[in-house]
């Protein structure tokens, strides 16, 4: 990455040397796009002094890595390619019929990706040469500096969301797949990420976290773990998630699963709730295997309670002269005892 930003901008002073007189000053504006990294990143505008010169030495004087291949130059328009170590580059510049001006675009490919720059310059005065050099010498290098910075807190982030993405699998949070857990519904964030060298290995991780991620929520174990992130994991993974808790409820059910049945299946835990849970005292009662279902179960649902002598005192309340009835002949009962009758 530093040498392809170090061979932009050694192509761009040779196209302003190829074109301009010795002590020429010049305010250069450029723009850089690459896979991976922030749009405009290494842009900005700056001042580069020129001199009289044919551009092959001029690059040659620069950079002896990098040669010149090809050049064409037809009135105001100068095209060139280059090659350097790691990669091939080419550049596109027109000028004003003053040469005053210009504007152009370089590419350049290599194994990292494909960059684009575009840059425009105008002339604003004289300048001394050999003093410029020396200057662009040092910005270079403080520029090569920011560079190797951006690029290793890049890396950094890249290894931290590879990190994030192998936690999923193990957790079954979603939001830890960050950008890749929607990849099916919103590609363009996950080909941002396409040619990038620096992020090829965070790439390679997250899409497979996603995919194991995936078969893992077609599992009672993973289904459970990711329930409340339900909705958007079925979209991810394209999956039913009526059809998966219809076939998950009837295997926890048959291995009697209580923390799923209890959590996400009503119907088949509601006869274990009712034989299990109705009456139960949570009070000065050792823990079972029920005490944790029965506790997720009664969060959400209800115990029907069995029929018991209280029916009785119900029904009698609801007939007020069977009531009265009654409590004459418990009066009367009472009275023949203390008789002994």
């Amino acid at each position: 990455m530093k040498r392809i930003l170090g061979g932009a901008c050694l192509a761009l002073a040779v196209t302003v040397g190829g074109a301009a007189d010795t002590g020429d000053l010049w305010e250069v504006t450029t723009q850089m796009n690459m896979a991976g990294l922030p749009p405009g990143m290494g842009g900005g505008t700056r001042q580069v002094c020129t001199e009289k010169g044919d551009p092959k030495k001029a690059m040659q004087r620069e950079d002896g890595k990098c040669k010149m291949t090809d050049l064409k130059e037809t009135g105001t328009r100068i095209q060139m390619t280059f090659q350097c170590p790691e990669g091939t580059g080419t550049m596109d510049t027109t000028f004003n019929a003053a040469r005053t001006e210009y504007k152009g675009t370089m590419k350049m490919t290599s194994s990292r990706g494909e960059m684009t720059m575009n840059m425009q310059g105008r002339k604003i005065g004289a300048c001394d040469p050999a003093a410029a050099k020396a200057q662009q010498s040092a910005q270079m290098d403080q520029y090569k500096a920011q560079t190797a910075t951006a690029m290793a807190a890049m890396q950094q982030q890249a290894d931290s969301q590879a990190a994030e993405c192998r936690k999923a699998v193990d957790t079954m949070e979603l939001q830890r797949l960050g950008t890749f857990s929607q990849c099916n519904t919103s590609p363009a964030g996950c080909d941002a990420y396409a040619g990038s060298q620096t992020h090829a290995g965070m790439v390679k991780t997250c899409v497979a976290s996603s995919q194991a991620y995936c078969k893992k929520y077609q599992t009672r174990e993973g289904f459970l773990k990711a329930s409340r992130d339900a909705a958007a994991a079925a979209k991810m993974c394209k999956v039913d998630n009526a059809q998966l808790k219809t076939t998950f409820c009837a295997q926890a059910a048959k291995a009697e699963d209580l923390p799923f049945l209890a959590s996400q299946c009503p119907v088949e835990a509601k006869p274990l709730a009712q034989a299990n849970c109705a009456g139960r005292s949570y009070t000065g009662r050792p823990r079972d295997k029920w005490t944790d279902f029965c506790s997720a179960y009664l969060s959400h649902n209800t115990v029907d309670e069995p029929a018991s002598s209280s029916s009785s005192a119900t029904s009698i309340a609801k007939d007020p002269a069977k009531a009265t009835s009654e409590a004459v002949n418990q009066g009367i009962n009472k009275l023949k005892g203390l008789f002994g009758r």
